[in-house]
């Protein structure tokens, strides 16, 4: 049996890793400058996700599929770290400014917060799309594409940007609801499980149901987000006629299987650490809080 705590951790994780949620962000209404290379081409408007270059240029997969070259990632890793200085100088409000805070006040500093985000992270896509080529920038782009059809398929498709492009009907946008609605019932049921088999008590070493337990409960909640995911994506993708799939089919270019364990792990400085930085990643809980979690062996 699974006890609270480990369904509670897990879940959490599960969704950081689909949400990829230190980079993939809310856009504001707007959208920014379409085009290919350009942030729109990333975000995709209201409803949508931006996945910023600062994430995918992180990645040594992608540097590789892009062919960049030295002399040019050593720039693109002056921009990523001159980002990431000016991202964690922002001022943040402690815990106890933020509990006295009323509701109306959280939300409006939540929202103000987002919005300083998503100028920031459009401001450096704007200055690493300079610094890629033409072809390097429309692969990229591709990239972000897949990936974003990969993790949130109705919430890509019923992007500002998406429904231009495709030009989708509101009979189609309709039934992209529906299919929304469903996945969230999926995944709400999903839930409602495996909190129903928590309960047991830890093994030895703190694992949940005995050593290994926790392991294998893990996989197979991945195994359960990845099909519904699936299950959510096909009935998504049968609400487009074959001119509206063909246009996916070029936005997406050729298939590129991206790592995402070594996305998450942030192969150039991790969330938040410099290129090429020590130990990688955002370290948590520093001054007696959780380290950083070891990989996976």
């Amino acid at each position: 049996m699974m006890s609270i705590r480990f369904i509670r951790q897990a879940v959490v994780i599960c969704l950081a890793t689909v949400l990829v949620s230190a980079f993939v962000q809310a856009q504001p209404p707007g959208g920014g400058r379409g085009g290919p290379g350009g942030f729109g081409g990333f975000g995709g408007g209201r409803g949508g996700f931006s996945i910023d270059r600062s994430m995918l240029l992180r990645a040594e997969q992608v540097r590789k599929e892009l062919k960049i070259e030295e002399a040019q990632a050593a720039t693109i890793d002056a921009a990523l770290e001159a980002f990431r200085e000016e991202r964690n100088a922002a001022p943040r409000p402690d815990r106890d400014a933020l509990s006295k805070m009323s509701e109306e006040e959280r939300t409006a500093l939540f929202e103000k917060s987002q919005k300083e985000r998503a100028e920031l992270s459009k401001k450096t896509d704007e200055a690493l799309g300079a610094m890629l080529e033409p072809e390097q920038s429309t692969r990229l782009d591709q990239i972000a594409m897949q990936l974003k059809l990969n993790m949130a398929t109705v919430p890509t498709l019923k992007s500002d940007d998406m429904k231009s492009k495709l030009s989708l009907t509101e009979e189609q946008i309709a039934k992209l609801d529906e299919a929304e609605k469903a996945a969230a019932a999926d995944m709400t049921k999903m839930f409602s499980e495996m909190r129903a088999a928590g309960g047991g008590q830890p093994g030895a070493g703190g694992q949940p149901g005995g050593a290994g337990g926790g392991r294998e409960a893990f996989a197979a909640m991945q195994e359960k987000m990845t099909a519904a995911r699936a299950k959510s994506a096909e009935a998504a993708m049968a609400v487009l006629t074959d001119e509206q799939k063909k246009v996916i089919d070029e936005l997406k270019g050729a298939k590129f299987e991206l790592d995402l364990g070594a996305l998450m792990g942030g192969g150039r400085g991790g969330f938040g650490g410099p290129p090429g930085g020590n130990g990688g990643g955002r370290q948590r809980g520093d001054g007696g809080g959780r380290g950083t979690r070891p990989p996976a062996e």
